[in-house]
C-alpha cells in the first residue's frame, strides 16, 4: 500500500515555489512557468516563477564548508522570496485598485442611465401635443 500522505517526488522538470500570501510549498512541472495556479492552501492566485537554475555555482573560487554553502543558499532563498513577497503584494494592490475603480465605473454608469432616463422624461414632456409642457418647465426651475 502506498502512503497517501507522502510528499511529491521533485523530479528534474518541477519547479518548486512557495506562495507569497500563506507559504503553501507547491510543486508544478516546469512546462506551467509564468502560469497562474490557485494556491491549495489559501486560493489565492499566484504566478508560476521561472525554474531556478539548478547549477547554483558555476566555479567556486575556493572549496567552502557545506554549512557555509548551505547558510548562503538560506541567505539567498529568503531575499529571493522576501523580493517576491513584495512584488506579489504590489500586483494584489494594484489589482485591488482596479477593482475599487471599476466600482467606481459601475455607480457612475448606473447614475448616468438614471440621468439619461429622467432627460428623456423631461424631453417627453416638452414635445408638442402632450399637454404637459407647463409642468416639465416647473421640473427645471427645481
Amino acid at each position: 500500500m502506498s502512503d497517501t500522505n507522502k510528499a511529491p517526488e521533485i523530479g528534474p522538470r518541477d519547479i518548486v515555489f512557495s506562495c507569497p500570501v500563506c507559504q503553501k510549498n507547491m510543486v508544478v512541472d516546469e512546462v506551467a512557468e509564468g502560469l497562474t495556479v490557485e494556491c491549495p492552501g489559501c486560493g489565492g492566485a499566484v504566478i508560476v516563477p521561472a525554474k531556478a537554475n539548478t547549477s547554483v555555482e558555476t566555479s567556486a573560487p575556493a572549496p567552502a564548508s557545506t554549512d557555509s554553502k548551505l547558510s548562503a543558499l538560506i541567505s539567498k532563498l529568503k531575499e529571493l522570496q522576501t523580493q517576491r513577497t513584495e512584488i506579489s503584494t504590489n500586483i494584489v494592490a494594484r489589482l485591488n485598485d482596479i477593482n475599487r475603480q471599476m466600482v467606481l465605473l459601475a455607480r457612475l454608469e448606473n447614475t448616468h442611465q438614471q440621468v439619461m432616463q429622467e432627460w428623456n422624461r423631461v424631453l417627453a414632456d416638452l414635445r408638442p401635443g402632450t399637454g404637459a409642457a407647463g409642468n416639465s418647465q416647473a421640473n427645471f426651475k427645481g
